[in-house]
């Protein structure tokens, strides 16, 4: 499914998974007519905002839980891993971003998508 963006095109939208605050450009300037920029931009955006809510509510659990010691270094470290596994989906989106195709992250995609 690979558009007729350019390549350059695709690296620099791509680095909006990794770096959301890079897809204000996409989505804010005149950069926005072009639907692959837009979408992946935006998408970008609510993926970042996500995983900045969900690190604050992973913070809040391991604080509440490291009132017990050993539970809390547990839930520590199982925190610890679920943010890493996030942050691989980031580099595949990136990734898939690189190759050109568009698709849609399902609960991101569900709040950003056309009503």
């Amino acid at each position: 499914m690979t558009g007729k963006t350019t390549p350059e095109v695709r690296v620099a939208v791509a680095f909006s998974y990794l770096f959301p605050p890079l897809g204000l450009v996409f989505v804010f300037t005149k950069l926005r007519r072009d639907y692959f920029l837009r979408h992946h931009g935006s998408q970008g955006i609510a993926w970042g905002i996500f995983l900045l809510f969900l690190w604050l509510a992973l913070q809040v659990v391991v604080f509440l839980a490291g009132i017990i010691p050993l539970l809390g270094k547990i839930i520590a470290f199982l925190a610890k891993v679920v943010f890493f596994g996030f942050f691989l989906a980031s580099v595949y989106f990136f990734y898939l971003t690189l190759r050109g195709e568009r698709f849609k992250i399902p609960l991101v995609y569900d709040i950003l998508g056309p009503k």
